[in-house]
């Protein structure tokens, strides 16, 4: 049963009938669609507005200026929402930025929001787009004075909207489930009972379907009303197609009758030569058979070129076809059969170039029929003009072919167009009538006129006018961009060299082993002894890329990143060039670099397979568990006497001052990001924290900004004892050879991770994100753990230095510093100022 095209009509009823319910669904699931997000916004505003509300209670007037001291929950609170982007400004009453993000946008309060009289806090949520991102904003006023100063000061906390989304998602689908079930169960139900009403026009198919070929005889079965028009404009269809078989099988009559007539002639003919012996009225005969066969040859070749002209019309596919060519073949073949009739071809120069879109083959057809009958019935009369010419209005092409014969009526000149159609002046001139026809139809095709006009001083003119074909254009910007090309790379090859030595000095560059390819930029605070296995072995895989590595300070780091503007441009001048991959210990300045909008996305079965607080938003990642220990010089201070905990420490440095003066070190929280970011969370997790640093203060403490340089005093014996170091440095000490103990603090151990980033100006992300792949991945991650002094983050790696071995070997609580917006309160100025401020005063004592 052959296939049903088009649209069914139980198909169109059923969509119709189900129109109804569409429109119900659709508004159902845009108030749906609302609640959901209403829900999403109220339950997240309520996150906005604690976070807004603990910041106010820190409000106050310090030395004649308003100050905030960020808690941690302020920011902690938000981080709930684990994708989510967070922003916030405070500002003093006459608009002065007090702290936070100085462009975020919060409109002015509308007039009576908040005042002195009613001491109320005033409260509004607004909605706003901040560097590129939709974000919520909640603003609350708070009121501080202190004599000679107060006033309202406004605290707005801003959050990006990735997790209110996905929440109105969830109680969008679950809300909106039963009703989609509604839906399809009520269309099931529909369909079925369209199919039961329309069963009577399965009748009426299975009739028309059984009819024999040639029944076009009315359809005689009553149907249905609603069809009945259907019936009866199939009723009149199948009436027009008889009379158009009708018409066909007149015109093959037509064209056997035609064909006959020669033929029955050229059989008497034969017939009479067989029984002739008389030489001249054989050879009389023999004339007569030749005329016969040429004229049954004409007709039949005229037949089939109809045919053919028919058939390329419909399935025309236009090319460019160059009539002047065209013209020059036809008059060719017409002059060498034209015998005494001379023919002129005249190419009007102006006509160049003479294409238009079409057939060839068709064209050439029409063209030789025309000259054909010209040479035919005007004879030696008069030369034969044959031209080609723009039309007067300048839009299209001209040909005319003009003869001096006896003409066409103008009576008859629509009837010489049609099939088998001759003229009065055709006669004794044999034909068939099909020439002007075959003419018609390729000139239809075409989308051209045909004119038949009487020629002035006598004679006829077979006029054909051809549209004006589309053209193409080309601009100049293409060329213009092509003459360029050669000057810019010259450019570049100029350019580049000069680059390349300019930044060579600051860089370590290790070559492709297999042939570079491509060359992938990281700037990263981490040793070259670290990092340097992970690059070789990456490079086994990837043999033909060339790693350029480049070893900076933290803040350094952090600064080169959010000191490139655009894509490409350096950081700090013509000689920088911008890094692909950024890696880094101090994670709160990773993660604001990521809560910035300077890094992009990288997604993976293998970065999806991170514990959470490694992975925040599929831009920052932590491939490292590298833990912040008690190291110790084993020859000077003996393992009985090393502090365990905090606790411990603090009493060891309370009862010996004398023995441990300048013979404690850490790292100085002023220069070092490592080092402030472990301070500001002991300061969080340790309720005794600041009794620690006053008695590090007070055995005077040595201060170093790096991990390398508190181990080299450890080892030389001018320290006994160094607090929060970087397990991973001390173990490749001791592994050294060096006389360096380590304890894993047992009232809990903080644990940072090295954290990746792929900047949003990274020339070749694809590159970092392979790499950042192959940190994580099993093999990269058990190089991590044998060969870079590093601990693997991965719990698939059973090694010493990684998370499991961690775990199993110690049974101190091991705290990892999740990477979420909650790091960033410890980066806010005023936070930070005064952090360092109380910092210093207790451990540099006078």
């Amino acid at each position: 049963m052959p296939k049903a095209e088009g649209f069914s009509l139980r198909r169109r009823l059923f969509i119709r009938l189900l129109g109804v319910l569409a429109v119900l669904t659709a508004g159902l699931f845009l108030f749906v669609s609302a609640y959901a997000q209403r829900a999403a916004d109220a339950a997240f505003d309520r996150l906005l507005m604690a976070s807004a509300l603990s910041i106010s209670d820190t409000v106050r007037v310090e030395d004649g200026r308003f100050s905030v001291d960020l808690p941690y929950s302020s920011l902690g609170i938000l981080a709930q929402a684990r994708r989510d982007r967070v922003f916030y400004r405070i500002t003093a009453p006459d608009g002065e930025l007090v702290t936070g993000y100085h462009d975020l946008p919060v409109a002015p309060a509308k007039a009576g929001v908040a005042g002195a009289a009613s001491g109320d806090p005033a409260t509004r949520f607004e909605n706003a787009s901040f560097r590129g991102m939709p974000v919520r904003i909640a603003v609350l006023k708070r009121f501080a004075a202190q004599p000679e100063l107060g006033g309202w000061i406004t605290i707005a906390v801003a959050q990006t909207r990735e997790e209110r989304g996905a929440l109105a998602r969830d109680i969008l689908a679950n809300a909106f489930l039963p009703i989609a079930f509604t839906v399809v169960a009520a269309g099931g139900l529909i369909w079925f009972g369209v199919r039961q009403a329309l069963a009577p026009l399965g009748s009426l198919e299975r009739m028309i379907r059984e009819r024999q070929p040639h029944d076009f005889s009315p359809i005689a079965m009553p149907p249905p009303q609603e069809v009945s028009q259907l019936v009866q404009a199939i009723n009149q269809l199948m009436a027009r197609l008889k009379s158009n078989l009708d018409t066909m099988q007149t015109f093959l009559a037509d064209a056997a009758h035609q064909i006959r007539t020669p033929l029955a002639s050229l059989r008497l003919q034969a017939e009479l030569a067989i029984d002739e012996d008389d030489p001249d009225a054989l050879h009389r005969i023999a004339q007569r058979v030749h005329r016969n066969a040429v004229e049954a040859s004409q007709l039949t070749s005229q037949l089939l070129n109809h045919a053919m002209v028919i058939h390329r019309s419909e399935a025309l596919k236009p090319e460019d076809v160059d009539l002047g060519a065209l013209l020059e073949q036809v008059f060719q073949r017409a002059r060498a059969v034209a015998g005494d009739t001379a023919i002129r071809l005249d190419i009007d120069r102006a006509a160049e170039p003479a294409t238009v879109p079409g057939d060839a083959i068709s064209l050439r057809e029409a063209l030789t029929n025309l000259l054909d009958n010209a040479v035919k019935y005007a004879g030696p009369a008069g030369p034969i003009d044959l031209t080609l010419t723009p039309r007067p209005n300048g839009r299209g092409l001209r040909v005319e072919i003009a003869d001096r014969g006896p003409g066409v009526p103008d009576a008859e000149k629509r009837r010489v167009l049609e099939r088998f159609g001759r003229g009065s002046s055709a006669a004794g001139v044999a034909g068939s009538g099909l020439g002007l026809a075959i003419v018609t139809s390729v000139v239809e095709a075409h989308g051209a006129d045909l004119s038949l006009l009487d020629r002035p001083g006598g004679g006829l003119i077979a006029r054909i006018d051809f549209p004006q074909a589309g053209g193409g254009t080309t601009t100049a910007g293409g060329g213009a961009a092509r003459a360029l090309l050669p000057l810019l790379v010259l450019v570049a090859l100029l350019g580049a060299p000069w680059m390349q030595a300019v930044q060579a000095a600051q860089l370590i560059t290790y070559p492709a082993p297999g042939g570079e390819r491509e060359r992938l930029r990281i700037h990263s605070a981490t040793d070259r002894q670290a990092i340097e296995p992970l690059v070789l072995d990456f490079q086994q895989l990837h043999p033909d890329v060339t790693v350029e590595y480049k070893d900076m300070d933290t803040a350094d780091l952090y600064a080169e990143a959010v000191a490139v503007p655009a894509k490409g441009a350096p950081a700090n001048g013509l000689t920088a060039e911008t890094p692909d991959l950024l890696i880094s210990s101090a994670s709160d300045l990773q993660v604001k670099l990521v809560n910035d909008g300077y890094t992009q996305p990288h997604r993976s079965a293998l970065t999806d397979a991170l514990p959470d607080w490694a992975n925040w938003r599929d831009e920052a990642f932590g491939f490292t568990f590298e833990p912040a220990v008690i190291a110790y010089n084993r020859d000077l201070l003996p393992d009985a006497e090393v502090p365990r905990t905090r606790p411990a420490l603090i009493r060891l440095l309370r009862d010996d001052p004398a023995r441990f003066s300048r013979r404690v070190a850490t790292y100085d929280t002023a220069t070092s990001g490592i080092g402030y970011l472990l301070a500001s969370h002991d300061a969080l997790l340790f309720g005794q924290y600041w009794q620690l640093v006053a008695m590090m203060g007070n055995a005077q403490a040595r201060l170093a900004c790096c991990s390398g340089d508190i181990l080299d005093m450890v080892e030389r014996g001018e320290v006994l004892i160094a607090y929060n170091v970087l397990g991973s440095y001390a173990r490749a000490r001791a592994a050294a050879g060096a006389p360096i103990g380590i304890v894993m603090p047992e009232d809990y151990t903080l644990v940072i991770s090295r954290v990746a980033v792929i900047p949003r100006t990274a020339p070749r992300p694809h590159l970092a994100g392979a790499f950042i792949d192959y940190l994580l991945s099993p093999r990269g991650q058990e190089v991590v753990a044998d060969r870079s002094a590093l601990y693997a983050i991965s719990s698939g790696i059973k090694r010493e230095a990684s998370a499991s071995g961690l775990r199993s070997s110690t049974a101190a609580p091991l705290h990892p510093i999740a990477l979420s917006p909650a790091l960033l309160v410890f980066l806010d100025r005023l936070k930070r100022e005064r952090f360092l401020q109380q910092w210093q005063s207790a451990i540099l004592l006078p």
